[in-house]
């Protein structure tokens, strides 16, 4: 999805912790050039979309996951009060769990499935081979852009 026309249903929450790094009052976790392949907003319990490049060049995406739904029959979202979790034939892409109303930790992630080099657990975040960790960031409209 791109970045400057968001869901309209969706709303961030107020900190995200991904790997230790932290997106405080951040909107977007990734963007490439200008798609967010990933959203998690607050609606209760953690809500995903996951965006995946439609061809090799990434110049046009499609949408997986909107607001926890698959659109895809080979792609399962499973959640409870406090999580979610999107499972493909190749393993589990994204694991979410709520810690409080404001505040969701991304325990795993991996999204190189889709060609897409992002990875990591609950230790650390991969990002185009860039190992990120202990990092917070306050404000910002993406935490980490990739061009």
């Amino acid at each position: 999805m791109k970045i400057d026309s968001l869901p309209p249903q969706y709303r961030p929450y107020k900190e995200i912790d991904i790997g230790t790094n932290r997106l405080v009052d951040g909107q977007i976790l990734f963007s490439m050039k200008d798609d967010a392949p990933v959203l998690i907003g607050s609606n209760g319990i953690p809500g995903v979309w996951l965006s995946i490049p439609a061809d090799a060049g990434g110049e046009s995406w499609q949408a997986l996951i909107r607001d926890n739904k698959s659109l895809h029959p080979k792609v399962t979202v499973k959640m409870d009060a406090d999580s979610v979790v999107i499972d493909t034939p190749d393993g589990v892409v994204l694991r979410v769990g709520k810690e409080s109303e404001t505040f969701v930790r991304v325990t795993q992630i991996n999204l190189r499935p889709f060609g897409i080099n992002i990875y990591g657990n609950e230790q650390s975040l991969t990002v185009m081979n860039s190992n990120l960790a202990g990092n917070m960031f306050v404000g910002v409209w993406v935490m980490v852009g990739i061009w």
